[in-house]
């Protein structure tokens, strides 16, 4: 069994999210954890008219974005890769410079620093000079 961190930040994209959660939820081999972001929950409603319940329905397993002491926050807690989809700038920040202040972001770094895939997918246009360079440090780490 697989088991996939999904972090959804509150960047536009949410159909995007919604569509990766229901296809990680057809796959009889993989586990998905789920960390929404607080900023998700307008995003989500706004993009596609649905409250966080929707997502949390497709996730096998749901942890709170505040709870820095969940499981995902923990380099000894085996999983097989992570996806921040969509990734809002202010994430991407947080993840490229270690400075995460929220679940999504400590398993973003946990990831990172325990050498797993960590997949970003970021959705806002048009970009700063200080957008790509987080994308750099990110990609590096």
């Amino acid at each position: 069994m697989k088991r996939i961190i999904v972090g959804v930040s509150g960047a536009s994209g949410m159909p995007l999210a919604l569509c990766l959660l229901r296809h990680l939820a057809a796959l009889p081999d993989v586990e998905s954890h789920l960390i929404l972001s607080p900023g998700a929950h307008a995003v989500l409603e706004a993009e596609c008219g649905l409250a966080p319940s929707a997502l949390h329905a497709l996730a096998d397993v749901s942890h709170d974005a505040a709870c820095l002491g969940a499981a995902p926050a923990s380099g000894s807690w085996q999983h097989d890769g992570m996806v921040v989809c969509p990734c809002s700038m202010s994430s991407l920040a947080s993840i490229a410079t270690g400075a995460g202040t929220n679940l999504l972001h400590r398993a973003a770094d946990v990831t990172l620093k325990e050498r797993r895939p960590l997949f970003l997918v970021p959705r806002e246009i048009p970009l700063s000079r200080i957008h790509p360079r987080n994308t750099l440090w990110a990609s590096e780490a």
